[in-house]
């Protein structure tokens, strides 16, 4: 059951074994980064340090929306880290934002489906995790859901997106899990999103991470122009 105000524009059948996968996580692990299947706080929070990458330059204060919130722990990175961020997010899963205001009633998030339902806009949208389990879908459905949800989240980022993904490089993967090929990503990101879009894959072996800036970004560091 949703919570009170919440918005229910999730589809049941679409998500249904992705809900149950978490609900059974959340019965087993409750409030911990396990029950939003990270192995644990650590490997969370370089998560979402990778995201935290498409804002790690502002100075001034900003808004972040997350997609996929989960539980609410990235309010926390950037309580710790960005100070000057506010944050607010939705899940599909009701259960996970019941639990969610259970554990800080005073988190603004939501039970909303982006794809179908944008809400309000932020300067950064951003996802840490949500793709890498398809379930019962093919990767040719999941590729369509990824594609619809990223295009959602551009379509309410007033500065940029991020969003990471077990990318395709690897030596093994896990029957339900979506490895996504990083250069199609950029792709997708370049011809459909904007073409300020860069991909990060040096910082972890079986991940990567697109961000995606509605204007371009200066270099970090740069030569100063002759006269």
């Amino acid at each position: 059951m949703s919570p009170p105000g919440a918005r229910d524009h999730s589809d049941a059948d679409e998500y249904g074994a992705l809900n149950e996968f978490y609900n059974a996580l959340l019965d087993s692990h409750g409030f911990s980064a396990k029950a939003v299947s990270w192995r644990d706080e650590a490997f969370q929070q370089f998560r979402f340090a990778s995201i935290a990458q498409a804002f790690e330059h502002e100075r001034e204060p900003f808004s972040v929306y997350e997609v996929g919130c989960g539980l609410g722990h990235l309010r926390d990175f950037l309580r710790e880290h960005f100070p000057l961020a506010s944050y607010s997010g939705a899940d599909i899963n009701p259960k996970m934002i019941e639990r969610a205001l259970q554990r800080d009633p005073t988190l603004a998030v939501e039970h909303r489906d982006v794809a179908k339902d944008p809400p309000e806009p932020a300067d950064y949208v951003v996802e840490s995790g949500i793709f890498n389990l398809r379930m019962q879908h093919t990767d040719e459905a999941w590729e369509a859901i990824v594609r619809s949800v990223l295009k959602a989240m551009y379509s309410f980022a007033k500065r940029g997106i991020a969003a990471n993904f077990l990318t395709s490089h690897v030596d093994w993967k896990r029957e339900i899990a979506y490895h996504r090929d990083p250069a199609r990503t950029l792709h997708f990101a370049l011809t459909e999103l904007s073409r300020f879009a860069e991909i990060r894959h040096a910082y972890y072996p079986w991940e990567c991470t697109l961000i995606v800036y509605r204007q371009a970004r200066q270099l970090s560091f740069a030569p100063p122009e002759e006269g």
